[in-house]
């Protein structure tokens, strides 16, 4: 996956290079004088759009390999269920990023009125002032840590629900290519490199998809 990754950072940098080189460029050459009739300009070839190059087919899946593996990382990006379980998360996140952004912008406002009122006020409202800004502190950080936790328990209670799920599906895509293993791929994990015939997170999610094509839609009753 990382010699993808590269391959096509090169393509934009490449195009980045062309572009870059594409507009008008100034030489040492003087400007004819006026009295020197200009050449005729050739007529402007048609501009023709390259053909598209062909999408390479997938990679087979070699006869006779008794070993496999998925990227989960991959299954829950692609997959219907984990761009479900996705837009789930982002829904809490931006719920508990609203609430933190209003509870800092009291934060900011006590802060401001602790300015202004330096030296106008007596020592004892200048107080009860910074006690009301390290009450409004101490809510901040328990809101900040309850939302932590509330997302961490969030994405494992959909991880826990993916595993459930794709559990079976991992055992039957096993059994259909007489496999004695399939192994989880993961970013800094075991695997240091494999043959990309072997990656069966596509045909995973394909299954995902079948097994669960609304994943989104809450059960009737």
């Amino acid at each position: 996956m990382t010699r993808v990754t590269t391959v096509v950072l090169a393509v934009f940098l490449a195009g980045g290079a062309v572009l870059a080189q594409s507009g008008p460029q100034t030489t040492g050459q003087t400007t004819p004088p006026p009295s020197t009739a200009p050449k005729p300009a050739a007529p402007a070839a048609p501009a023709q759009t390259p053909a598209p190059k062909p999408t390479p087919p997938p990679p087979v899946f070699p006869a006779g390999a008794t070993i496999a593996y998925v990227q989960i990382q991959a299954v829950i990006a692609s997959s219907k269920i984990g761009k479900c379980g996705s837009a789930q998360m982002k829904v809490l996140r931006d719920k508990d990023q609203a609430a933190l952004a209003t509870k800092e912008k009291e934060l900011q406002v006590q802060q401001q009125k602790i300015q202004a009122q330096q030296g106008l006020v007596s020592d004892a409202v200048m107080t009860g002032m910074q006690h009301e800004l390290e009450r409004l502190q101490r809510e901040g950080t328990t809101m900040q840590q309850e939302f932590s936790a509330d997302e961490e328990n969030k994405n494992q209670d959909l991880l826990n629900d993916l595993q459930v799920k794709v559990g079976p599906l991992i055992e039957a895509l096993r059994k259909d290519k007489d496999l004695s293993f399939i192994l989880s791929a993961t970013a800094g994990g075991a695997i240091l490199a494999a043959n990309t015939a072997l990656d069966l997170s596509l045909e995973l999610v394909r299954r995902l998809d079948a097994a669960f094509p609304e994943p989104c839609k809450a059960p009737s009753n």
